[in-house]
């Protein structure tokens, strides 16, 4: 049979140990919620700006030269890589009157540790859509 002096110590060690058992899961689940939601603001600012600009466009291409500029410009502004966006949009017409539908959507990877980055494997993917319309009293080109 042991004595109370003999477990000393044991308490503190245990609670320690357990600890940091829990405490590695929980930094893990916030940096992954993190990045999540970083994309998802991310997502949703590249397709709001990218349907208002090419809502003001005049032709098919500056529409399309206005899209990758906008997402650029939105996640290097979140601090993400604007090439691994999927950015699809489709327009009936961009005559007056008429709507742009924008879709963009991020991979965000789930294993990931703080200050190492990410590591390849399966990822959430955050989406966004934006429908703009093109404004029906504009002045045609």
């Amino acid at each position: 049979m042991r004595t109370a002096s003999e477990e000393s110590g044991m308490a503190l060690i245990e609670t320690l140990l357990l600890g940091l058992l829990l405490l590695a899961p929980l930094i893990w689940g916030l940096s992954v919620l993190s990045e999540l939601h970083r994309a998802a603001l991310a997502t949703t600012a590249a397709a709001r700006e990218a349907g208002f600009d090419a809502a003001r466009a005049a032709t098919t291409p500056e529409a399309q030269r206005r899209i990758d500029a906008a997402v650029a410009g939105a996640f290097a502004d979140h601090g993400l890589d604007p090439s691994e966006a999927r950015v699809e949009w489709a327009s009936r017409e961009l005559d007056r009157g008429g709507d742009v539908e924008i879709r963009v959507s991020y991979a965000t990877p789930v294993f990931q540790a703080p200050f190492l980055g990410s590591v390849s494997g399966p990822s959430i993917s955050v989406n966004a859509l934006h429908v703009a319309r093109v404004d029906p009293y504009r002045s045609r080109p």
